[in-house]
């Protein structure tokens, strides 16, 4: 005979293991709905994890019923971060942007508003704490925190505890210190950065060159780059086809998602000499396989022992070709990204530049990828017609810059 299922609103055996540098909690938990899903938890100790994962389970256990407008904050939290959870298992949440919430509600404001119920929640309140985080940390982790507030008030509003959610009647947080212009690179400093990788022993042997060169011809997000396997490259058609995004989230470990947007899965068109790179590439771990290079099959930039690269050990390892040749911090795998937008975007309809980014919006490719800071001929050929107009200088030259 089978054993009993748990009952509703109760959980099972807590287990606890080291899962890398920390502490992992465990348990097995029914909901309301019957369904049974394990709820964890991470810290620096064993002890630590399983009270943590304790307190957490009270949470879970008081939020089986309706939300009213005398429901502690916390307990609306918790029932926030459990469905924003079960949106994750099915593939419709990313993942790393649950650790980010769970992370900055337990740290950050969880302590500035675990006294109060939800109906105490005002406007004033909600603005106090989130110019305070503003202030005291930067604008992105108050925009982050407002909209943890935004989920768990747009929680109560469905529960009728609250008529409007107040968030909305917050100040909008304002950054402070001036953006920082995307840097791209021109054309003449990509050829210099591949000239320093080639000729640097160290890495060479961290397989930076291809890398670097990979994100030059292609544009590609840090993890999609590393997803790439040899299947989804047609040599024929001269395209990669970008599948998923490699991140890492704390339930999961390291995976390929499906990408970070609607449009993140697309081909990318291949300039020959890219092709050209891959090609000998293919070449080269084919015979170190022992295999065809037409049966090659894998992670097109491995690791060392062949498995899925860390984003994080890549980055290392350009931060450390970054110090050898006296780069700047601005140098990142996102500015070849950045590069490859701002190139495009000079040339070609800025639709084009998107399309193979696998930007959802136009504007997104525009505001925040394009470099700025260069001055361009373009627009002084276009305004020289003026200079020939009627009203214009009797006797001044005609321009010569008759082509855009």
């Amino acid at each position: 005979m089978g054993r009993p299922p748990l009952p509703v609103g109760t959980y099972g055996q807590i287990t606890a293991k080291r899962d890398g540098s920390r502490w992992k909690a465990w348990c097995k938990y029914r909901d309301t709905d019957g369904h049974v899903r394990k709820v964890r938890c991470w810290a620096d100790t064993k002890a630590k994890a399983e009270s943590k994962l304790r307190e957490r389970l009270v949470d879970r256990q008081s939020v089986s019923g309706q939300i009213k407008v005398n429901t502690k904050v916390v307990v609306v939290a918790e029932r926030w971060l459990a469905e924003f959870r079960d949106q994750v298992e099915l593939g419709n949440r990313s993942g790393t942007s649950l650790d980010t919430y769970e992370h900055r509600w337990r740290t950050l404001v969880k302590p500035r508003v675990e006294g109060l119920s939800i109906g105490e929640l005002s406007a004033g309140q909600i603005d106090r704490v989130l110019q305070g985080l503003n202030k005291e940390y930067s604008a992105s982790t108050a925009k982050t925190a407002r909209a943890i507030i935004s989920g768990l008030c747009g929680l109560a509003v469905r529960h009728g505890a609250l008529k409007t959610n107040p968030v909305r009647d917050a100040r909008p947080v304002e950054n402070g210190k001036r953006r920082r212009q995307s840097r791209a690179l021109t054309a003449d400093e990509v050829l210099d950065i591949f000239v320093k990788v080639d000729g640097d022993e160290t890495a060479r042997r961290q397989d930076l060159p291809d890398i670097m060169r990979f994100y030059g011809g292609t544009g590609e997000r840090t993890g999609e780059a590393i997803a790439v396997r040899w299947e989804d490259i047609d040599f024929d058609e001269k395209v990669a086809w970008v599948e998923g995004n490699m991140v890492r989230t704390k339930a999961d470990g390291a995976k390929i998602n499906g990408g970070k947007t609607r449009t993140a899965r697309r081909g990318v068109a291949l300039a020959d000499w890219l092709v050209t790179m891959l090609l000998d590439r293919r070449a080269r771990v084919a015979a170190e396989s022992g295999v065809e290079p037409q049966e090659l099959t894998g992670w097109v930039f491995p690791n060392s022992i062949g498995g899925l690269r860390e984003t994080s050990n890549l980055r290392r390892d350009w931060r450390a070709f970054r110090e050898r040749h006296g780069i700047g911090d601005w140098f990142t795998p996102r500015t070849f990204r950045r590069t490859v937008a701002t190139l495009v975007t000079d040339a070609l309809p800025a639709r084009e530049a998107s399309d193979l980014l696998g930007h959802s919006r136009v504007s997104q490719t525009t505001d925040t990828y394009v470099g700025r800071g260069s001055v361009s001929r373009r627009p002084a050929v276009v305004l020289g017609v003026l200079g020939r107009s009627n009203g214009g200088t009797k006797g001044a030259p005609r321009s010569t810059d008759d082509t855009v």
